[in-house]
């Protein structure tokens, strides 16, 4: 019996991998392409090359799993990026049912308990409400503003291509929580190794990281590092619809990617105290994730 991990390829994916492997238990990811499945395989990981909207192979993989991680990719280049993430979450709930999976664990995010005005994390309010109920145990993992998404900002200061860090935040001096996708991975991995009597029918877990940061506290650990005066600036919405439209994202992508950001700053999207939740905080710091990526 395996541990199946989706979205194996992404940040958070290999590191919930690499901690399952830490642990010597049998490992299973599904993928999108053939173009990564030798590394894994060199790792001694079962491999299933398959769209996550497949059902039938989604449901034959799930089977006899000890728990599944569950996520959905962002479709960022999809046409409707809701309804991509509308047919994963359908397809995932659809096979873990058929399949009888005990214990599903599922990455979302801050702001997902709301169901409007929150842009590209409306996602994951989508995967919540198609699996919350999906398995005898379900983990939902909520997480803070990915500590990472600073990284392209923090080269182009490195790279000597912007003296500022640009900040799609606007509220420079305003703190929000942040989380590693290292933190992610370790916590995921966890709640999907622990026992049966140690997980509840429906765990909703806030997980952020040591501290919360304003983009100012990013610069200076952006300058910090690199060893110089860096301050933070904000991006105009014309100025991040030139970067996001570089991915070539459609416009329906780039403007939920906006609605985001701008109910991060008006507070729209923050941690609920409406629920029970169980609070976690993370080990990675800013700096830790700086030193390791523009060493």
């Amino acid at each position: 019996m395996s541990y199946v991990v989706t979205g194996a390829t992404g940040q958070v994916g290999s590191a919930v991998v690499d901690y399952l492997l830490a642990k010597s238990v049998s490992v299973h990811v599904i993928i999108r392409s053939e173009d990564k499945a030798q590394a894994f395989r060199s790792r001694n990981i079962q491999v299933t090359i398959a769209d996550l909207t497949d059902v039938e192979v989604l449901t034959k993989v799930f089977q006899g799993a000890k728990a599944v991680f569950a996520m959905n990719p962002p479709g960022y280049e999809k046409p409707d990026l809701q309804l991509a993430a509308a047919n994963v979450s359908q397809a995932l709930a659809t096979a873990i049912q058929a399949a009888k999976v005990e214990r599903v664990v599922v990455l979302s995010s801050v702001g997902a308990e709301l169901s409007a005005k929150t842009g590209c994390i409306l996602t994951t309010h989508t995967l919540e409400e198609a699996l919350k109920e999906s398995a005898p145990q379900v983990v939902i993992v909520r997480c803070a503003w990915f500590t990472e998404n600073w990284l392209s900002a923090a080269s182009a200061v490195k790279a000597g291509h912007t003296p500022v860090l640009g900040s799609m935040l606007q509220k420079l001096d305003r703190k929000i929580p942040h989380v590693a996708t290292n933190d992610i991975g370790r916590i995921v991995s966890e709640y999907m190794l622990k026992p049966n009597n140690e997980v509840d029918k429906l765990t909703v877990v806030q997980l952020e990281g040591p501290e919360p940061y304003s983009p100012n506290d990013i610069a200076k650990a952006v300058g910090d590092v690199l060893g110089k005066s860096v301050a933070a600036a904000p991006l105009t919405d014309d100025h991040i619809r030139g970067i996001l439209s570089k991915h070539a994202w459609p416009k329906t992508t780039v403007d939920n990617w906006i609605e985001m950001v701008k109910s991060f700053d008006d507070n729209t999207i923050h941690w609920t105290t409406d629920e029970k939740v169980t609070r976690i905080q993370g080990k990675v710091t800013i700096a830790d994730v700086l030193k390791t990526s523009l060493k």
